[in-house]
């Protein structure tokens, strides 16, 4: 009987265990519990840096990019960049979200400057269609310290490193001191395109900045004669330049290319040591050297440049308006001198347009070039588009296929830097171009 009752009370005891709610956790709190006190410190991270948070992410297609971004508690970010001058001078208020995404993510949700390099139209800001530079604006939180946030994209796998900024960082991107800076280095290097770095070797070593493409680029002829680039991404911060792996010559080491607003020079540190980039009247390496590393191609517009000869300039505007008033009405729109150097070709890619529509004429030459820089094309075979206008091309394309060229640089203070090419059977006739 005694029995019994123990067992009846036994039987109570694990009926009334059960009956309490099974999603308790052994722990104390529940996962999503848990969860939910996580995404709040996260917040609390985010928006209790008082002066934001500074970064950069870089594509994979090259280049550096840079952010400031102040997060506020009521979802809404602020956020400055370099992918343009306005990004740079004007903070764009957009949204974000904290969600778990599989794992706790900051999710920007609204169009944001961020977004501007993900952009899916290539006339917005570049890159591939239908994904521009594959830039995330969705991430997923890897690390969370006192001043450091590390994230990783969703659907790219971008990374990105929130830093916790200083009051005087913030200041200056708020009174826009970075939009000042970049629109200082960008006019110095219009004005100043042949720039250099000189080691104690004595070398000269010629400074390329492709502030579209985002590259810092040193060039230099080795002892065997041979054209040697060393060259990285870069973005900007508010002292200069920031290299996205340094970059090493001989010895001499640099992270950074430092802007000096005073002297208006740029300039590096190595080992301690002050280091300034200089001027140079014309390029340290021969243009035909360059070709293929710093540029492929020459765009010519269907209006005229500096550099354009009197025989050139009516060649060109004699075919411009013979393709106009022929039978098909076409506009010249450009013509493009595409080298592909490890082939030996040169194409003379002339694109029109006809009722709204863009066309490739495409004339494609091979070609010889001594050490000296002496061009010598020879015509191949050519059809389609390029045979509808070939008798409106002919003047130009005799010369092209019949004459020696140098080419040489040459600097405008409105166009910048032109690459040039000149007849050496016919001095009069030459003609340039922007290196591209």
């Amino acid at each position: 009987m005694l029995y019994n009752r123990l067992y009846i009370i036994l039987l109570a005891f694990l009926f009334a265990a059960c009956s309490k709610d099974k999603t308790e956790s052994l722990f104390g709190e529940k996962p999503e519990e848990r969860l939910e006190e996580a995404m709040k410190e996260y917040k609390a991270t985010l928006t209790g840096s008082t002066h934001g948070w500074k970064t950069a992410v870089y594509p994979d297609a090259g280049g550096g990019y840079a952010f400031y971004l102040k997060f506020g508690t009521n979802d809404r970010v602020t956020m400055y960049s370099d992918v343009t001058l306005d990004a740079a001078s004007t903070g764009l208020e957009s949204t974000y979200r904290l969600k778990a995404v599989q794992r706790p993510s900051i999710l920007f949700d609204t169009y944001s400057y961020l977004h501007l390099l993900s952009d899916p139209d290539p006339n917005v800001y570049g890159g591939a269609t239908g994904q521009g530079y594959a830039i995330d604006f969705e991430y997923s939180i890897d690390a969370v310290s006192a001043d450091t946030i590390k994230l990783t994209g969703i659907a790219n796998n971008t990374k990105m490193v929130l830093i916790k900024a200083t009051q005087a960082e913030a200041e200056a991107y708020a009174a826009g001191n970075l939009a000042s800076l970049i629109d200082n280095v960008e006019s110095y290097m219009a004005q100043n395109p042949w720039l250099y770095l000189q080691f104690s070797d004595g070398r000269k070593l010629q400074v390329s900045v492709n502030s579209f493409a985002k590259n810092f680029t040193l060039i230099y002829i080795d002892d065997a004669g041979q054209v040697q680039l060393l060259s990285t991404g870069y973005y900007y911060t508010l002292n200069g330049l920031y290299l996205n792996t340094p970059i090493t010559y001989n010895g001499n080491t640099f992270h950074e290319v430092f802007w000096d607003p005073v002297k208006e020079v740029f300039y590096v540190t190595v080992n301690g040591q002050r280091v300034e980039v200089k001027v140079s009247p014309t390029s340290v390496v021969p243009a035909h050297r360059l070709l293929g590393v710093d540029f492929s191609s020459l765009i010519v517009p269907p209006q005229a440049l500096p550099g354009w000869s009197a025989d050139f300039t009516t060649i060109y505007s004699t075919a411009a308006n013979a393709i106009r008033t022929g039978p098909y009405r076409l506009t010249l729109y450009y013509t493009e001198f595409a080298f592909d150097v490890t082939q030996g070709i040169m194409n003379v890619d002339v694109y029109v347009i006809q009722n709204n529509n863009l066309y490739l004429a495409e004339y494609p030459f091979t070609y010889t070039k001594t050490n000296d820089g002496v061009f010598k094309f020879t015509g191949q075979t050519f059809g389609g588009n390029a045979a509808l206008i070939a008798t409106e091309m002919k003047p130009l394309l005799d010369y092209i296929r019949n004459d020696r060229f140098t080419m040489d640089f040459l600097v405008d203070s409105q166009e910048g830097k032109l690459a040039q090419l000149k007849s050496i059977e016919h001095p009069g006739f030459y003609f340039s171009g922007y290196p591209q």
